[in-house]
C-alpha cells in the first residue's frame, strides 16, 4: 500500500512531499531469497504532541510504518526487516504532532444556471417551397462555480519532525543496525553498524560498508 493510500495523518504530509509525494510499497525479500536483516532501532531525547508517526523508506519505497502514542517514544524502540543485498539509501521520517479542531475556510463547488442563446433548424416548407432559415432561442445552461464556507475540521498540527539518511550497500546474510536518533525540531541522524558476532554470543558493531555513488 502506498503512502497516499494508507491512513497517514496530515501531520506527516509535509513529510511525504520532500521524500516524493506518492510512496510505493517496498518488496522485501523473503526467507528464502538472497537477504540481510536489518534493526531499526529509534530513540527520541525530546517528544512532543501525542503522536508520532515514523516512515522508513528504503529507494523511496516504503519499508516501514508506525503510528503510537507519543510517550512510547522515551524508550528505545526496534524493529527487524528484510532487505535485498544490494546497494540502497535508507531514509527515516518522524513527526510528532497533536488534533486540534479549528474553524477553517474551505472551497466547494455548486452548479449555477445561466441563459444563453442557442441556434436551431427552423426551416419551413417541402421540396421547392421549402424555405431555409436558423432561429435562436434562450436556453439554461449550468457551470461549476467555486464557494468559500466555514467548517469545523480536525487538524493534525506537527510539533517536530526530522529526515534523516544513510547510503550502503547491504550484503546477504548479514545483520545490520540503523540507529535512527533524533534530538529535537529538524536535529536527528542515521547511523549504520554491521553487528558481527562474536563468540560469547555478543556482537562487535563495525561500520556499514560504504554503498557506491547511486547512477
Amino acid at each position: 500500500m502506498t503512502a497516499c493510500g494508507k491512513a497517514a495523518p496530515t501531520a506527516l504530509l509535509s513529510l511525504v512531499c520532500l521524500l516524493g509525494a506518492c510512496i510505493p510499497e517496498y518488496r522485501a525479500p523473503t526467507l528464502g531469497e538472497p537477504h540481510a536483516v536489518v534493526k531499526v532501532r529509534r530513540t527520541y531525547d525530546t517528544i512532543g504532541g501525542t503522536k508520532l508517526y515514523e516512515l522508513l523508506l528504503v529507494d523511496d519505497h516504503g519499508a516501514l510504518s508506525a503510528e503510537v502514542p507519543s510517550e512510547l517514544a522515551s524508550a528505545p524502540r526496534i524493529d527487524p526487516i528484510l532487505v535485498h543485498p544490494i546497494p540502497a539509501r535508507f531514509t527515516l521520517a518522524s513527526s510528532f504532532y497533536h488534533v486540534e479542531w479549528r474553524t477553517v475556510r474551505e472551497p466547494y463547488f455548486v452548479q449555477e444556471p445561466y441563459t444563453e442563446y442557442e441556434s436551431y433548424d427552423c426551416s419551413s416548407g417541402y421540396g421547392t417551397k421549402a424555405v431555409h432559415r436558423s432561429c435562436s432561442r434562450r436556453a439554461t445552461r449550468y457551470r461549476s462555480v467555486t464557494r468559500d464556507r466555514w467548517v469545523t475540521k480536525r487538524v493534525e498540527v506537527i510539533d517536530a519532525q526530522c529526515t534523516a539518511d544513510h547510503r550502503f550497500a547491504p550484503a546477504a546474510g548479514r545483520v545490520y543496525l540503523l540507529q535512527y536518533s533524533f534530538q529535537e525540531h529538524r536535529a536527528c541522524s542515521l547511523s549504520c553498524f554491521e553487528q558481527v558476532p562474536n563468540s560469547d554470543g555478543s556482537f562487535r558493531n563495525l561500520t556499514c560498508p560504504a554503498a557506491p555513488a547511486a547512477p
